[in-house]
């Protein structure tokens, strides 16, 4: 994929995840404010990384640590939508940044 689409389809993705998070939640704006930074990011390495992230799933000792992994973000991201929609969004967006982050990581060594 193109540069220049990933970088539009990120700005969407995140301007976007911010208007629906001002829509349901005015929280704090600089709360707010750190929601297109965080799911633009995401989705960049993401869109960059398609063909890793599909070649991983299924893999036996990834799917353990995808449970713990899964487990603790769960539970870290009830506990921020319980303080505010908006810790919530941005607690997720951190928690699957770090999975696509790793995932671009993986990649980078496969590729070597």
């Amino acid at each position: 994929m193109r540069r220049s689409i990933r970088y539009a389809l990120s700005a969407v993705v995140g301007l976007g995840v911010m208007a629906l998070t001002v829509v349901v939640d005015d929280g704090h704006l600089s709360l707010v404010a750190m929601i297109p930074f965080i799911y633009g990011t995401t989705t960049v390495l993401a869109l960059d990384n398609v063909d890793t992230i599909r070649t991983m799933s299924g893999e036996g000792t990834s799917r353990k640590i995808g449970m713990l992994g899964g487990g603790i973000g769960a539970g870290s991201t009830v506990g921020l939508f319980q303080q505010s929609f908006a810790a919530g969004i941005a607690g997720y967006g951190l928690f699957v940044f770090g999975i696509v982050l790793v995932t671009a990581e993986v990649g980078g060594q496969i590729s070597e």
